[in-house]
C-alpha cells in the first residue's frame, strides 16, 4: 500500500519579512510586534514555519543576511582555509560553530543558500590531501569538516542536485546525471579511504544525507560510483563499526523509493545492481564474517548488517544465496549472543524474516533451532513493539505451510508469546496483523494444536484486533475461523441478487 504524503505549505523567508514591513509601516508595529503577528497569521492558515528566521527584516538597504552569526562563521571558515598556517583550534572552533549553528533549521537554510555547502566541501577536501592525511595534528581537523558538511547536509539534498525532472517522470526515463557537488562528494569518499575511519565514514554519511528522499541524486550517486564505494569501504575495514554501518546505511537509502515529488524511482534497479552487478551478497556476507571473526560481534555494525542483507532479499533466488552464503551462521548466533539488545534483535528477526520467504530456507531455519531462537528474543523484548513486530512476521513466514515449523513454535512457546504481545502492544496494528497471520499459520495445518493456542487466550486478542482495527480485519476473522470460533464471515458481493450495500434487489431494479 502506498503511503500518503501529507504536503504542508510553506513560504519564503522574503515572504515572510514582506507581511513584517508591511506590519511595521502600515500599522506602525514594533519589530517584535510585526514578527509575531505574522508568525500568528500564517500558522493560522495552516502554514509551516519551521523554515523561516522567525526575526526583523535585516537593515541594510538590499535586505541580505550579511551579519547574521552563521555567515559571519562561514566567512571566517573561508578566510582560514586561505591561511597555510591556521591554527588547529581556531579552525576547530569555528567548525564547531558553524555545526552548531546547522542544528537550526531556518539557519541551515540561510547557509546553505549562501554559498555554505561550497565552501564545506572546499574545507573537506584541504582537509583529507595526502599531506594533511600525513599530518596527526589536523586529524581533528577533519572529522570536525566532515561534520560540519554532514550538519549543513542533513534534510537539505536538494543542495547537492535539484530534481531532474525529465529522468523521473516516467518509467522509462534517463538515469540522472551526477552535479558537480555530487561528483566532489564521490571524491572525498575515495580520499577520505586512506584517512582515519572517522573521517572515512563521515564521508560516506554526507554522501547518504545527499540521498535522502530525493530521487535524482539517489540515481546519479549510483552513476558516480557510490554503491562500489560503500561495499568497498565496509570490505576495507570491517573491525570499524562506524565505517560498516554507515556504508551499510548508505547501500540500504540507495534502494529506497522514498521521493514523494517524482512517481517513479529506481530503488528495485538499484537493489538488483547490488546483488548482480557489484555481487553486493557475496561481499557483505564476507564482511559479516570478518566482523564476527573475535569472540564476540560490533552488536551496531551486526545489526546493520542483518538490515542491509534484509533490504537486498527482495527476490527468491536472493534469499537463498543469502542463506546459501552461510548467513546462519552469523545471525542465530548474534539473536542468541544478543536477545537483551534491542537493535540486533529487531535487525535479526527481519532479517530471518526476509529469508523465509523462501520455502527451503523456512524448512532449514527451523531445523537450525531458528524458531526457539526468535520466541526467546520476543520474550526478552516484550515490551519493544518493533521487536516483537518482526518476530511475529518472521514466524507467521515460518509457518507459512511448514507444518513441522508450526509444531516447533507450539513446544517453544510460541503461542503465548504471540498472545502476550498482542496484550502488551494493543494499537500496534502491524503487530496485530503479524501476531494474527501467525496464529492462523500454526493451526490451519496442525489441527492438534488448536486447544493449545485457544488455551492461551487466542480468542480473546484476536477479537480485541477485529474490533479495533479494520486493517488486520482479514486476518484476525481467518486466525478465528481456523481455531474454530465463532466469526461473522460476510460474502463480498459477487454481482447477484443483492446490491452493494447488502440490501435485496427489487423486482424493478
Amino acid at each position: 500500500m502506498a503511503t500518503r504524503v501529507q504536503v504542508v505549505p510553506q513560504i519564503s523567508q522574503e515572504t515572510f519579512d514582506q507581511v513584517v514591513k508591511e506590519n511595521i509601516d502600515d500599522f506602525d508595529m514594533t519589530p517584535e510586534e510585526a514578527v509575531a503577528d505574522a508568525a500568528e497569521q500564517f500558522k493560522s492558515q495552516g502554514v509551516d514555519l519551521s523554515n523561516i528566521l522567525l526575526r526583523p527584516p535585516p537593515d541594510g538597504a538590499d535586505g541580505s543576511e550579511e551579519d547574521h552569526p552563521a555567515l559571519v562563521a562561514i566567512k571566517e571558515y573561508m578566510s582560514l582555509l586561505s591561511e597555510p598556517a591556521a591554527s588547529v583550534e581556531s579552525v576547530v572552533a569555528v567548525l564547531k560553530s558553524i555545526k552548531t549553528h546547522c542544528s537550526e533549521k531556518p539557519v541551515k537554510l540561510l547557509i546553505g543558500n549562501n554559498g555554505g555547502l561550497a565552501v564545506l566541501l572546499a574545507g573537506c577536501e584541504r582537509y583529507t590531501t595526502a599531506d594533511a592525511i600525513a599530518d596527526a595534528t589536523l586529524a581533528g581537523v577533519t572529522s570536525a569538516a566532515f561534520e560540519a558538511l554532514c550538519a549543513l547536509l542533513f534534510e537539505q539534498p536538494d543542495l547537492a542536485g535539484p530534481v531532474q525532472a525529465d529522468c523521473i517522470a516516467t518509467t522509462e526515463g534517463e538515469t540522472a546525471k551526477p552535479t558537480p557537488e555530487i561528483i566532489r562528494l564521490c571524491g572525498l569518499i575515495k580520499v577520505a579511504a586512506t584517512a582515519s575511519d572517522r573521517a572515512h565514514a563521515l564521508s560516506i554519511k554526507a554522501a547518504r544525507y545527499a540521498v535522502f528522499m530525493h530521487e535524482s541524486n539517489r540515481q546519479a550517486f549510483v552513476v558516480e560510483g557510490l554503491i562500489e564505494l560503500c561495499l568497498a569501504a565496509a570490505e576495507a575495514r570491517p573491525s570499524s563499526a562506524e565505517v560498516v554501518a554507515q556504508a551499510t546505511m548508505c547501500l540500504r537509502s540507495l534502494t529506497k523509493d522514498d521521493d514523494p515529488r517524482v512517481p517513479f524511482g529506481k530503488g528495485n534497479e538499484h537493489t538488483k545492481m547490488i546483488c548482480t552487478e557489484y555481487h553486493g551478497l557475496d561481499r557483505l556476507l564476507k564482511v559479516v564474517q570478518a566482523c564476527h571473526a573475535g569472540d564476540k560481534p560490533e552488536p551496531t555494525a551486526a545489526a546493520e548488517l542483518f538490515k542491509t542483507l534484509s533490504q537486498l532479499a527482495m527476490r527468491d533466488e536472493y534469499c537463498k544465496k543469502i542463506v546459501d552464503l552461510g548467513c546462519l551462521d552469523y545471525v542465530l548466533p548474534a539473536l542468541e549472543a544478543f536477545a537483551a539488545n534491542e537493535t540486533v534483535a529487531h535487525a535479526g528477526c527481519t532479517l530471518l524474516r526476509a529469508v523465509a520467504g523462501n520455502d527451503e530456507v523456512k524448512r532449514l531455519i527451523g531445523a537450525r533451532g531458528g524458531i526457539a531462537l526468535i520466541i526467546d528474543t520476543m520474550n526478552q523484548q516484550l515490551r519493544s513493539e518493533k521487536v516483537a513486530e518482526q518476530g511475529a512476521a518472521a514466524l507467521a513466514a515460518l509457518l507459512l505451510k511448514t507444518p513441522a515449523n508450526a509444531t516447533a513454535v507450539a513446544a517453544a512457546g510460541g503461542p503465548h508469546v504471540i498472545v502476550t504481545v498482542m496484550h502488551m502492544h494493543p494499537d500496534a496494528v502491524k503487530l496485530q496483523r503479524q501476531a494474527c497471520m501467525a496464529i492462523r499459520n500454526c493451526v490451519v495445518r496442525n489441527r492438534e494444536l488448536v486447544d493449545d493456542v485457544l488455551g492461551q487466550g487466542a480468542e480473546a486478542v484476536l477479537n480485541i484486533a477485529l474490533q479495533k482495527h479494520k486493517d488486520c480485519a482479514d486476518e484476525a476473522k481467518a486466525a478465528l475461523r481456523d481455531l474454530g470460533c465463532k466469526v461473522e464471515l460476510r460474502e463480498r458481493w459477487t454481482g447477484k441478487k443483492n446490491n452493494l450495500d447488502g440490501s435485496v434487489k427489487s423486482a424493478h431494479d
